[in-house]
């Protein structure tokens, strides 16, 4: 008998040990649930396709990690919030700030951040500082930090107009509506140059010669993946070594190129 006893037991903790390594294989094999909305050309919808720099460098980060990915699209406010309430979820393209710096768990960096104000070279004056960038009508992203930004340097909020997508403010920009915007250099110099893609204007409505970089507005932080705070540690751990090795073995800087040259 405690013979047969000792059999059932051992039986009993060897099904045991299966049924939990099953259990781990299944949650390994889950998609990584990623979120984002548009913000173009670092990540926007193409027909079906979700596209873009950092979507680009997100993909490499996934077959770096061996984990398969699946991207929603939805309004970037949106996108944000489900990542802030759904445990790990990942978002992309994200500032990292001091503000926000205990909102997520920060994968990256994986671009330097910079952004600077945009205007028509054709106004009468171009502002050179906020009291008379304060005189202007300056499009921003809903939910950007470059709102954040424009406050801090002074900026009167009457000034800021806020829109859904950079893709709008480009089309306001172009046709008058709003005198000047936020962007990044290579967001700004990606768009010019994909502007009936973008479908920013008609042909011959904006152009790089006429669109000037006034002043300069923030280079504090980097670009990163965000990842719900309470997401589990390994998962991040992964995440974060497979972007550093991209780092170290240039990828990330290939995929750059690559994307500003081929797009």
């Amino acid at each position: 008998m405690p013979f047969q006893m000792a059999s059932l037991r051992a039986m009993f903790g060897f099904l045991l040990s299966l049924i939990l390594l099953a259990s781990v294989a299944t949650a390994e094999e889950k998609p990584l649930a990623v979120y984002t909305g548009e913000w173009v050309p670092y990540n926007y919808q193409e027909g079906r396709e979700i596209k873009g720099l950092s979507t680009e460098i997100l993909r490499a980060m996934c077959a770096e990690a061996k984990l398969e990915c699946g991207i929603n699209y939805l309004p970037w406010v949106r996108s944000y919030k489900t990542v802030q309430n759904t445990r790990n979820a990942l978002l992309y393209t994200v500032a990292r700030k001091p503000e926000r710096e205990h909102e997520f768990l920060w994968i990256g960096p994986i671009l330097p951040r910079a952004t600077y104000v945009y205007a028509r070279s054709s106004l009468d004056h171009l502002p050179t500082n906020a009291q008379e960038l304060s005189n202007l009508r300056v499009g921003v992203v809903r939910g950007e930090a470059s709102i954040t930004d424009l406050e801090r340097a002074g900026v009167s909020s009457q000034a800021i107009v806020v829109l859904p997508v950079n893709v709008d403010a480009l089309r306001m920009m172009a046709r008058g509506m709003i005198d000047a915007m936020v962007d990044t250099e290579i967001g700004m110099s990606w768009n010019l140059r994909n502007a009936g893609l973008v479908k920013v204007a008609r042909p011959g409505d904006l152009a790089p010669g006429q669109v000037k970089r006034v002043m300069p507005l923030s280079d504090v932080g980097a670009y990163y993946f965000a990842l719900n705070v309470d997401s589990d540690p390994a998962l991040a751990q992964r995440l974060q070594a497979a972007v550093d090795r991209l780092q170290r073995s240039g990828r990330i800087n290939a995929i750059v190129r690559a994307f500003l040259v081929t797009d």
